[in-house]
């Protein structure tokens, strides 16, 4: 009837709880780059890069940098690379830079200024080729 768990409770089996994300408060701004392994929900402004397995930038909320994710969806603003499996652009999404993706959608109302790539492979340690990061080079110094 019982058993013994010998599973270690430090173990790195995968929580089974989805995790809430975390979240860039409306008030909140921030000067650096964000790593996190889970979701994140910004609402405030970052000024450097974000690499988070999801991410939504809510209306209010602004990246000023490259975002890399599986998911991304703006409301908001972004004014870099972004690069993702799913992007979606929403109605009131302002972005400016190139958009890597493997699934896209976007809303009437979106702006955007910049350049779509598909890849049908997007891997998550992928650095981008010499082309896109003379590309990229480019963008930035245009803006």
């Amino acid at each position: 009837m019982f058993q013994k768990n010998n599973t270690p409770a430090n173990s790195s089996l995968p929580a089974l709880k989805k995790q809430p994300p975390s979240v860039i408060a409306a008030d909140v701004n921030l000067l650096g780059n964000v790593i996190s392994e889970g979701a994140l929900d910004i609402d405030g402004r970052i000024e450097g890069n974000v690499k988070c397995r999801a991410i939504t930038i809510r209306k209010n909320g602004a990246i000023i940098g490259d975002v890399i994710a599986d998911s991304v969806q703006v409301y908001g603003r972004v004014k870099g690379l972004i690069k993702s499996k799913e992007v979606h652009l929403f109605a009131t999404a302002h972005v400016e830079g190139v958009i890597m993706h493997s699934s896209l959608s976007i809303e009437d109302g979106a702006f955007v200024d910049g350049q779509f790539k598909r890849s049908e492979s997007m891997k998550e340690n992928e650095t981008p080729s010499d082309a896109e990061m003379d590309i990229l080079q480019n963008l930035k110094l245009i803006s």
